[in-house]
């Protein structure tokens, strides 16, 4: 018996599910360590982060008030990311709320995007899950967090991060892909 064959489209449902998963997964993940770690820094209330009130309003530059010894919040960053475009394409301005739910429906899309991205090439290349998805997370954190992310001023470029945010920073994404690999595997139905 023959295996069905693999259509495009299947192809790219199954990486923008899987994508999305992901994304929701390392949000998880480090909405969890931003808890943690804001609560050793602030006395346990999560109010304040690094000195900045989390309680009021965002503004363009708080998403890099982390600094270089913390990770950036991506509940932030994607708020801000979302509140840059709102403003400068469509000429609207996001209350608090909108714009943490458009940010997290942009990071999973962002997710979804690059999920298919893994999709693609896992079934163009037939390369091995376990070589592929750390090179794929690599490729997303060099595309993202390491260039675009800062050149939009969303956070601190690697090069002016601690060696230990840089290293958290960069090592999420081969998670990301490896999460993005298991659950294409299993939505397909292989490996």
């Amino acid at each position: 018996m023959s295996k069905p064959q693999e259509t495009p489209l299947a192809v790219v449902a199954c990486g923008l599910l899987a994508g999305i998963a992901g994304a929701v997964a390392v949000s998880l993940i480090g909405s969890a360590y931003q808890k943690a770690t804001s609560a050793m820094d602030d006395g346990g209330d999560g109010a304040t982060q690094n000195g900045a009130d989390l309680s009021a309003g965002l503004t363009a530059g708080e998403a890099l008030a982390d600094g270089p010894a913390m990770p950036p919040n991506m509940d932030r960053v994607t708020a801000t990311f979302v509140q840059k475009v709102a403003t400068g394409i469509f000429g609207i301005s996001l209350d608090k709320d909108q714009r943490y739910m458009v940010g997290f429906a942009w990071h999973l899309l962002y997710g979804g995007f690059w999920g298919v991205i893994y999709s693609l090439l896992r079934s163009s290349l037939r390369l091995p899950s376990l070589l592929l998805a750390p090179v794929h997370g690599l490729l997303v954190w060099a595309v993202g967090p390491g260039w675009l992310v800062p050149r939009m001023k969303l956070m601190l470029p690697p090069s002016e991060q601690e060696t230990r945010t840089r290293a958290m920073v960069c090592g999420i994404h081969p998670l990301y892909s490896t999460l993005v690999a298991g659950v294409y595997h299993w939505l397909r139905g292989k490996e």
